[in-house]
């Protein structure tokens, strides 16, 4: 179930195609991907084959299917109720759409639990549930070897279903305001004193007055004063800001043995655009050598034969990579980025557009008001956040386990309500009519009581169902970015240790080789020491802008790992956080009242239920 990361492979790119000499960056831009659990199976390598997985119900109904040609019913009833085109719907909305076939209770309940013992229902699996009801209103024997054997005559049975009284599902997730305590009154805890310095502080609390550049224990200017930092660094209420990337799953495109998996990108940029994966790994290709020393997250990985589980989350960690970028305060503004989100043929554009790959450094300098923000104790902060990388990155790992094992027996718990409701109705119908013989109070007031149940215990599953989707859609998503999160900035020091090498003290030592043999040749007056005098100047003049501009880098990527850690880390494992603990728990409550409000119905409902 999981895919241990692997030794991290030499990028065998394209480069001298698309001129990558201009890089210090040479690597894969997947190399660092590194998920090491069951939820997002990437790993540092394409997987060779894929994960092996028990089959289940939707690889067994695919040879009853087969290619047999389905009427135009199935998918119009199966539209009806997936109307995100996920591919799979609930066991709630495949009862709903059976009830309008006017089978008893009984037969339909047999029809769910043949086709799907899983909280979800796939559309293989809800057209052999059509097959079953056609196939029980003609009065043949509903079994899935009658469905196989129409199949294998391409003649699938056609049911008659009146989707016109497909009664619409309740489970809309509506906040209310009742059951609350009035704020006024509400007893709170203290707020925290929240402080506004820097949250890697090492030094004194104590220092140069605020402004200065003053460096007290030094007595002298060195990167400005300091420790502490006030504000994020980014425009107020930056959150509610946030640019919004939707992809989804178009399908595959392609012949037999160039098959490829095709998405379609969303933004408020422009009209949707389709993207192949290759495409996004260009163009992460070319982030990861144009900004080395930037935090952003690593591509989900390729993978031979993927099964539908993997792509799913690889669309899911397709969209948090795209969504973190476009809302990075300085990667968002790259033309690359621009192009491949609004641009309709990225393969048609980038045949005719050459793209540069030289390293953000090289155009940009750093000034000295943003040299002087610089922390003297730099180093120190980046070992503190060294240090917990690793325990942080084990425990959101952890997390998104646990998270998605409790929103997953949630789910479950919402179809066995769905066929506890179908089991209740099975009951109602059988009892009918009081074994007595007569008109039986007692009989007909119990039968409408458990009519009460089965409706309400249908609202409970359908407020379930939708709140376990919300679940799945925004809170494990956000619970996962921040695992990425920390993913990234372990990546980030990655690239640091590798790339921030250069050459200044050997140039160094150089350039005053070549001035103590310059000065010995002036002296000497040798023949033709003019030439070389001239060669050993251009020599050291050549090293010296050499050395300068590497002295350059140095501040640039300090000024960089300082502004990716004060405004991009920080921001997002605090402020980002904030916002998904507050979402959850108001959209709890509200999902709590209103399950609350259904059992308070119900207790109304059946309370004069007879018991003589």
């Amino acid at each position: 179930m999981f895919n241990a990361p692997r030794p991290a492979q030499r990028y065998a790119g394209t480069s001298s195609a698309v001129g990558f000499g201009g890089s210090f960056v040479d690597e894969n831009p997947l190399a660092n991907s590194v998920y090491d659990d069951g939820l997002d199976p990437w790993s540092a390598a394409p997987s060779p084959t894929p994960t092996p997985i028990p089959h289940g119900p939707s690889s067994v109904f695919s040879s009853v299917i087969a290619d047999a040609t389905v009427p135009a019913i199935y998918n119009a009833s199966f539209n009806a109720v997936d109307p995100d085109n996920l591919g799979e719907t609930s066991v709630n909305s495949l009862s709903r759409v059976l009830s309008t076939s006017s089978l008893p209770a009984a037969t339909i309940d047999k029809i769910v639990n043949l086709v799907s013992t899983r909280p979800r229902v796939s559309k293989l699996e809800f057209f052999v549930a059509l097959a079953l009801v056609a196939l029980a209103q003609s009065g043949k024997d509903v079994s899935i070897e009658q469905v196989a054997a129409l199949s294998s005559q391409n003649t699938l049975p056609e049911p008659t279903l009146d989707l016109a009284r497909l009664q619409p599902s309740t489970s809309a997730f509506v906040p209310t305001q009742s059951y609350r305590q009035d704020s006024a009154q509400t007893i709170r805890a203290p707020a925290p004193a929240y402080s506004s310095e820097d949250p890697w502080n090492t030094g004194p609390r104590f220092g140069a007055p605020p402004g200065s550049g003053f460096d007290n224990s030094r007595g002298s200017l060195i990167n400005g004063g300091a420790s502490n930092v006030a504000g994020t660094g980014l425009p107020k209420d930056w959150w509610k800001r946030r640019e919004v990337v939707r992809v989804n799953i178009l399908g595959p495109q392609g012949f037999i043995l160039n098959r490829y998996m095709v998405y379609e990108v969303a933004t408020d940029r422009g009209p949707p655009v389709p993207r192949r994966y290759s495409e996004f790994v260009f163009l992460w290709d070319c982030l990861t050598r144009r900004y080395p020393f930037r935090l952003f997250p690593a591509l989900p990985p390729k993978r031979l034969g993927p099964d539908e589980h993997f792509l799913e989350q690889r669309k899911k960690g397709l969209a948090r990579s795209l969504n973190f970028v476009v809302n990075h305060p300085i990667i968002k503004d790259d033309g690359l980025l621009a192009v491949f989100l609004t641009e309709p043929s990225f393969e048609t554009w980038r045949k005719h557009t050459p793209v540069s790959l030289d390293e953000e450094s090289v155009s940009k300098r750093v000034d000295r008001v943003e040299e002087m923000g610089i922390p003297s104790d730099l180093e120190d902060k980046l070992a503190i956040i060294r240090g917990k990388l690793n325990p942080l990155i084990e425990q959101w790992q952890r997390i998104c386990i646990l998270s998605e094992r409790i929103i997953k027996r949630r789910e479950a718990a919402a179809g066995d309500l769905s066929r506890l409701t179908n089991t209740l109705r099975a009951v109602i119908e059988v009892n009918e009519h009081c074994w007595r013989g007569d008109d039986c109070e007692l009989s007909n007031g119990v039968r409408l009581g458990l009519e009460q149940v089965a409706e309400h215990t249908q609202r409970h599953s359908e407020l379930s169902e939708t709140r376990t989707r919300a679940l799945f859609d925004t809170t494990l998503e956000s619970i996962k970015s921040q695992r990425d999160l920390y993913i990234a900035t372990r990546d980030l020091f990655i690239r640091h240790d590798r790339l921030s090498i250069d050459q200044v003290e050997r140039l160094k030592k150089r350039v005053d080789a070549n001035s103590l043999k310059l000065d010995g040749i002036r002296a000497a007056q040798k023949e033709g020491w003019e030439e070389e005098v001239e060669r050993f100047t251009g020599l050291i003049e050549k090293d010296q802008a050499t050395v300068a501009a590497q002295l350059s880098r140095r501040v640039f990527i300090r000024a960089s790992l300082w502004h990716e850690l004060r405004v991009v880390l920080h921001n997002h494992e605090n402020v980002l956080l904030s916002q998904l603990v507050q979402k959850f728990s108001r959209e709890e409550h509200d999902f709590a009242e209103n399950i609350l409000r259904n059992w308070v119905s119900l207790g109304e409902a059946v309370e004069g239920m007879p018991c003589e």
